[in-house]
């Protein structure tokens, strides 16, 4: 099954265009990563290839929101601002991620991080989190607007249990307004701990509204025939409880685990970490 899934191709899915998004975009950020450890490589050539990479990367990330988009049989997703609201998503997060592990690099290799980038840093982030909640009250707000998909919306908003909870107390609340006062906060926000700890309520903030998306998305019955209840000893119709094993935790905290891991080889090997990111360096053009 695997190897058909590898060798033959159905392109009216999501899922086949995904397979080239994803090993494009390897082989683009392979080159340019080996234009950026080059020596005499030009200047001009590098930030080509990194607007490559950037542009490569949007397409990447709007395919996996479009997985969520097109999938019309579930209420909770069939919706094209899926795929920019994934877009937002993968910048907070992974912004917030690098703010974390760079600064962390720095500290255990003595290298110095200046407090003015940090605090741009914050605010930048700041911004892909008030885009984030943008987004997602865009597309509650729709979802509330149509009356087919009245039933998963109070699921999410009021009557869901563990997902409303997530919802609001994770996902707006941690991972939303708590950061946004960290990091804009008049005096407290050019504080470095404003920021580190910004990044890692933004961190959790997305484990829960991805926990949301996912798994409250599908724990909401079908609407299998419209206009009637469903049910059966397979569940039809009924809210799916839904708890993740030992396995799927440790297959979810070993891709974490692994991705650090040659994170920190390479930063071993690799000639890609700033020697000096000091506020008087940052910002000169090579």
């Amino acid at each position: 099954r695997l190897i058909v899934a590898m060798t033959e191709y159905n392109f009216s899915s999501i899922f086949a265009w995904n397979i080239y998004l994803y090993t494009g975009f390897f082989a683009v950020v392979g080159v340019y990563l080996f234009l950026q450890m080059g020596r005499n490589t030009p200047y001009s050539i590098v930030r080509t290839a990194g607007t490559v990479a950037f542009l490569w990367r949007l397409a990447l990330t709007t395919g996996t929101g479009s997985i969520f988009g097109w999938l019309v049989a579930r209420s909770a997703y069939d919706a094209a601002i899926m795929a920019p609201l994934f877009i937002v998503m993968s910048f907070a997060f992974g912004l917030a991620v690098f703010i974390l592990v760079v600064t962390g690099m720095c500290r255990l290799t003595g290298r110095p991080f200046g407090k003015s980038l940090l605090n741009r840093l914050g605010r930048l982030l700041g911004i892909f989190v008030a885009l984030v909640l943008y987004f997602t009250g865009v597309q509650h707000l729709t979802n509330l607007y149509a009356a087919e998909h009245g039933g998963i919306e109070w699921f999410i908003l009021r009557d869901g249990g563990i997902y409303t909870q997530l919802f609001w107390f994770g996902q707006v609340l941690i991972g939303g307004i708590i950061p946004l006062v960290l990091v804009f906060h008049p005096t407290g926000g050019v504080k470095p701990v404003s920021t580190i700890l910004a990044s890692v309520l933004v961190i959790l903030g997305g484990l829960a509204q991805l926990y949301v998306i996912v798994i409250g998305g599908q724990a909401f019955p079908l609407d299998i025939f419209p206009g009637f209840q469903a049910s059966s000893s397979f569940m039809d119709g009924q809210v799916n409880a839904y708890s993740p094993s030992y396995l799927e935790l440790l297959l979810g905290l070993g891709g974490v685990a692994l991705a650090l891991a040659l994170t920190g080889v390479g930063l071993k090997i690799l000639r890609i970490l700033p020697t000096n990111l000091s506020d008087g360096n940052v910002g000169q053009t090579p």
